[in-house]
């Protein structure tokens, strides 16, 4: 009898599940190794990005305090996931819509949506200030 292979769709269903489970636990070494050195992390309707897997990890680990994170949905295809989170700080509950690149076995591009803000909240890490680049 042959083993199943897992599609690349379960793959990146994995790695996803993977990196919410961490960024709550929070085993960082874990964590990083999710992710490609070279990720970009974009905040769509702030137009805010971060450049590299370290500022990810420092913007997960130091911001914006104690946080939780509850996954309520994930759809995956081979090379692309999006995530619906319940992120909760303090008394505050926004919902989260992640988009997730995935190449290799690794998270290569997170893109954000937090549809109930409209702007950038004042207490934004400094890493979020600059602007992302156009071409």
């Amino acid at each position: 009898m042959s083993k199943r292979i897992p599609s690349m769709s379960e793959h990146a269903r994995a790695l996803i599940q993977t990196h919410w489970d961490l960024a709550n636990s929070p085993d960082w070494r874990a964590f990083a190794e999710l992710r490609d050195p070279s990720l970009l992390y974009e905040v769509a309707q702030t137009q805010e990005d971060i450049e590299g897997d370290h500022g990810y990890l420092e913007m997960f680990s130091t911001w914006p305090g104690a946080w939780s994170a509850a996954m309520t949905h994930l759809v995956c295809e081979e090379s692309k996931a999006v995530s619906v989170i319940d992120f909760v700080v303090g008394a505050e509950r926004v919902t989260g819509i992640s988009i997730f690149h995935v190449a290799n076995g690794r998270i290569t591009g997170v893109t954000d949506d937090w549809p109930s803000v409209k702007r950038r909240p004042a207490s934004s890490p400094p890493m979020l200030l600059a602007a992302r680049r156009c071409a």
